[in-house]
């Protein structure tokens, strides 16, 4: 996910979907492997193996799990190489291509001419079209440099039509050597992200975030109940207030307190509201379960309506986003490649904005492998593909630590429930196929 330079085509790779460990003949070529393809027994036979770039067997006493394929080398060969397998199989591609900014780091180089890069991205992004299914969607994270030549180019390798959203994401904070500047420019903040759809019926899971702010702050205040007992019949439910509940068990009863006890527990803090429909119902309990007209399920509570704070503290997010941090992001995922780098939290945005757990996502410019890291902890299929050194430095190791489960940062610390377990495994192009692309 960095904007790095390619290796030459003779050193493309492509990595073997994980699974059974594959069985490689004298000359490395893969020869049998049960993994990502089509079939069960899909034969890559464009590969040959990469052993430090898998992790055949999981170490974290989880069996099954995600399974993915890290591939060595130049990603234009290996997309092309991929027509065979997952040609209309890839429901997500994200891509965080060369930015074109003439800068770089000992881990990548980003110096192309307009022209040159224009054409280097065409050349993947047709590469990439046939392997979207028809329902897929592809996201391309860039800074201003070239975001409107890559808007056009994207309208048309994949249709106008199927332009679904462009994102403004927030991707800096207003401090270091971008200040030294304002008498001249506006400090760059943030980056867009050009999405769009395969060509079908695309439907994506809009992004839902807590909500924030004084009006939420007073909403809160309003759901002063708690049911003691969710599990058992509506109309035998038992209803405390929250806060003599905190004081019967020693607990703090300080507005923190509160506020953290709510949000925590928010599918059983409960408040009431006036409702046409629940004040023309009489019942002889005072809960019950009521059904409208249409099917839709409501608790009557003496006369008026339940209402739920799980079911009212989040809001959809729309194509501005500012709520992701980008400090600290040395500590996901180890290693010292920094510069480039993209927050766990906002792959994990993308992967659930566009895929359920099972479906295949696919990287092509893997960078440090967050995006492989981030869909392997949703429970997703991926594929990567990098050619710098880093490959087997930084994104190999990263992975392992997911796969075993020691890599307990980015989203780990928030969502306690991140997959484990699975496996993947690593390839390179054989130089036939190598030679061919070129």
């Amino acid at each position: 996910m960095t904007q790095h330079e390619p290796t030459t085509a003779s050193s493309q790779a492509a990595a073997a979907a994980p699974g059974d460990a594959p069985n490689v003949d004298n000359a490395g070529t893969h020869e049998t492997w049960t993994g990502l393809g089509p079939d069960q027994g899909t034969r890559h036979r464009y590969a040959t193996a990469a052993p430090d770039l898998g992790h055949e067997a999981p170490e974290s006493g989880v069996t099954g799990g995600p399974r993915g394929e890290l591939w060595r080398g130049d990603n234009l060969g290996v997309l092309t190489a991929f027509r065979g397998d997952f040609e209309g199989r890839v429901k997500c591609v994200y891509l965080d291509p060369p930015y074109n900014i003439r800068s770089g780091n000992e881990h990548y180089g980003d110096r192309r001419g307009h022209q040159q890069w224009l054409e280097f991205m065409d050349e993947r992004l047709r590469a990439i079209k046939p392997l979207l299914r028809s329902d897929g969607i592809i996201c391309v994270q860039i800074d201003d440099a070239e975001m409107a030549y890559l808007q056009v180019l994207m309208d048309e390798v994949f249709g106008r039509i199927n332009r679904i959203n462009t994102i403004t994401v927030k991707m800096s904070e207003l401090s270091g050597v971008k200040m030294t500047h304002v008498d001249r420019r506006l400090p760059k903040i943030k980056e867009s992200l050009l999405v769009y759809g395969g060509g079908g019926e695309v439907r994506i899971h809009a992004p839902r975030v807590l909500k924030t702010g004084a009006k939420f702050e007073r909403y809160l205040k309003y759901y002063g109940k708690l049911i003691v007992n969710p599990e058992a019949p509506v109309h035998e439910w038992k209803l405390v207030s929250i806060r003599e509940h905190l004081q019967e068990m020693g607990e703090s009863v300080e507005a923190d307190a509160l506020r953290a006890f709510k949000i925590k527990e928010a599918h059983r803090v409960v408040y009431r509201t006036n409702s046409k429909l629940m004040s023309s119902i009489e019942s002889d309990t005072p809960l019950k379960e009521v059904t409208s007209p249409t099917g839709i399920r409501y608790i009557w509570w003496e006369g008026k309506e339940m209402l739920f704070l799980s079911e009212h503290m989040h809001e959809t997010l729309g194509d501005l986003w500012t709520d992701i941090s980008t400090i600290n992001l040395n500590k996901e995922g180890g290693g010292d490649f920094v510069n480039g780098k993209k927050p766990e939290s906002l792959l994990a945005r993308v992967i659930e904005m566009c895929t359920a757990p099972g479906d295949l996502v696919l990287d092509a410019f893997a960078g440090s492998g967050t995006t492989g890291a981030v869909a392997h902890k949703l429970g997703r299929d991926w594929l990567m593909i990098e050619s710098g050194e880093h490959c087997e430095t930084h994104i190999a190791p990263r992975l392992r630590d997911v796969v075993r489960g020691t890599d307990v940062a980015g989203i780990n610390k928030e969502r306690p429930s991140c997959v484990r377990g699975g496996t993947f495994s690593g390839f390179e192009l054989t130089r036939d196929e190598s030679t061919r692309a070129s």
